[in-house]
């Protein structure tokens, strides 16, 4: 596995094996959707489009039956995006190219996400900037590390916490996404702020070329 990713120490060995789990159970699928010409870079494309939908439930919703009915395309969306790498694999088209679209994909999809809370009124927007500045300086201190073979030895990925309280709150009309987005800006930069600290370091006792 490429170390272009932002997967934990603890989590790497682990991956690889769920990898290779997935690729398995997959493998019908995804000989299927080669044979009718579908490359990782169109399910990539097709699993963010399952944000407008979302967008648009979501954005319309008067009742929590209309919020759970959007969280379904978020789902789909994470579904999708795992399929990419599976199909990449097995066309023999994998590699950093690969990860970087589909680590771009996942970015984004947190992005627009966030954005749709937002202007649907379920995140306060100083705390939406919060939470993907945040977010997004963690990630890309997490990428850097392990690209340098220092990587974290736990990563917290809020995004799917994220997503699981949108279908919590359709499902049960609690909405506990503002308060929990605040309390993920705070991981985040704990996480930036150990990100920093961790690369200075490694920089800093580098020996000088």
């Amino acid at each position: 596995m490429t170390h272009f990713n932002y997967f934990a120490e603890s989590e790497q060995a682990g991956q690889e094996r769920f990898q290779k789990i997935r690729d398995g159970l997959l493998r019908p699928l995804v000989r299927f959707l080669i044979r009718c010409r579908v490359t990782a870079d169109l399910i990539s494309l097709v699993s963010l489009l399952q944000l407008v939908p979302f967008g648009y439930l979501l954005l319309t919703a008067e009742n929590s039956q209309q919020v759970a009915a959007a969280s379904i395309f978020v789902w789909l969306h994470v579904i999708l995006d795992a399929l990419d790498g599976p199909i990449a694999r097995t066309t023999g088209t994998a590699g950093p190219a690969g990860a970087f679209t589909d680590m771009c994909v996942d970015h984004s999809g947190m992005l627009i996400t966030s954005c749709i809370l937002t202007a649907a009124g379920f995140i306060n927007p100083t705390a939406a900037v919060a939470y993907v500045s945040s977010y997004t300086v963690a990630v890309a201190f997490t990428i850097w590390l392990n690209m340098i073979g220092h990587p974290f030895k736990v990563v917290i990925r809020t995004k799917y916490l994220l997503y699981a309280l949108v279908t919590a709150c359709g499902l049960f009309d609690v909405n506990l996404i503002d308060k929990a987005v605040v309390l993920f800006s705070v991981i985040h930069v704990l996480f930036a702020i150990a990100g920093f600290a961790k690369l200075k370091r490694i920089l800093r006792d580098s020996p000088a070329e």
